[in-house]
């Protein structure tokens, strides 16, 4: 699948992964995932997104979305998305000439993170209770975000707050700044190292543009349906392995003298594992190419994609613990990351559900 989108790329990162020892598991707290400065160093990664001319690779979407399906294929716990998609597309529309370093940041391997998401708003990005006061070129922040992806080793944030005339505004906040407290949250991927982020009186930067009517508002929900796209080639790269591993069991495990796979329930199981994740690469491969067009139907296919992928690849895992049998419901067992990334990734930037009513909703219904 990730040869279909970015061929070169796509083989680079997948040998890169595999000639390294790597963690799969959580970093600690305060401390940058495995790989990520090597990724930084020798890919530039972090910077795909980012202008060559603030130091990064000048790459497109279609090229991170290959780098993800190869990264969720190998259990890769790193910001990707987060940072190098969701971050890099935030400041690019409401910080265009870089004027806060951001930017050229990540594209040095700086994690820059997006903080979108309150407690109690639900699903509805336009809930937001985080109050900013913007004097000039500065504001103070006070409020609360939750779920900040990577939040527990982030060095800066982007914070989405309603000014004083309830004007959307997105403000950076630095992590050692005055006033932040990160404290880290549960969850069922615990290596995505989400955190609660508590803003008291913290001060800030505003970006420019951030103030403009509507453009704040337009910019992080295209952030984020951006990273709803991305989240969706992760996914497809994570049942692509867990695919594989189980027609590789399959055909190794043996029971009443022969392999399983020759057992009429398995081979079904496995035909309609690769069905439904044929059907995710397909929605996948349309919304990166409708993205690539820069047409408005992006939106429409990056949420179809979202909910095509999400529902397809946990039909995937919950069947490759069937062919694995005892042994897929052990934690030990690499199937087991692979199935914690899934339910993970089925909520991240928003459920089946909220993607298929916006799909609705971008059709007129």
């Amino acid at each position: 699948m990730a040869a279909d989108l970015s061929p070169e790329l796509s083989e680079v990162v997948e040998s890169f992964l595999g000639q390294r020892a790597w963690s799969a598991e959580a970093p600690d707290p305060g401390s940058a995932p495995p790989l990520w400065a090597a990724l930084t160093t020798e890919l530039g990664l972090p910077g795909l997104l980012v202008e060559e001319r603030y130091g990064g690779q000048g790459g497109a979407v279609t090229d991170l979305a290959a780098a993800l399906v190869q990264t969720g294929r190998a259990g890769w716990c790193g910001p990707l998305v987060p940072v190098a998609g969701v971050a890099v597309d935030l400041l690019g529309r409401l910080d265009p000439g870089d004027g806060s370093g951001l930017r050229a940041r990540v594209a040095a391997g700086g994690i820059v993170v997006p903080a979108l998401h309150e407690r109690d708003s639900g699903r509805a990005l336009e809930t937001v209770r985080t109050r900013a006061e913007v004097s000039g070129a500065s504001a103070v922040v006070t409020g609360e975000k939750v779920f900040v992806e990577a939040g527990r080793y982030a060095e800066a944030f982007l914070v989405t707050a309603a000014a004083g005339d309830g004007a959307p505004v997105l403000c950076a906040v630095e992590r050692e700044a005055a006033g932040v407290r990160v404290e880290p949250m549960e969850a069922v991927d615990d290596a995505r190292g989400y955190a609660r982020l508590v803003l008291t009186d913290a001060a800030a930067v505003p970006l420019t543009g951030a103030g403009a009517e509507g453009e704040a508002e337009g910019a992080v929900r295209d952030a984020w349906l951006l990273g709803a796209l991305l989240v969706a080639a992760e996914s497809v790269g994570v049942a692509t392995r867990a695919l594989e591993l189980s027609v590789d069991y399959a055909r190794t495990r043996r029971q009443f003298g022969r392999p399983v796979a020759e057992f009429q329930a398995v081979k079904h199981k496995l035909v309609e594992m690769y069905a439904e994740l044929a059907t995710a690469q397909g929605a996948l491969r349309a919304a990166v190419r409708e993205h690539a067009s820069g047409g408005p139907g992006w939106r429409f296919a990056a949420s179809a994609a979202k909910a095509r992928s999400s529902d397809a690849v946990m039909h995937v895992l919950r069947e490759a613990v069937q062919v694995h049998g005892g042994i897929g419901f052990t934690w030990e067992h690499e199937l087991s990351r692979h199935f914690r990334r899934a339910v993970n990734n089925r909520a991240a930037y928003g459920t089946p559900v909220r993607h298929r009513e916006l799909v609705a909703a971008e059709s007129g219904f």
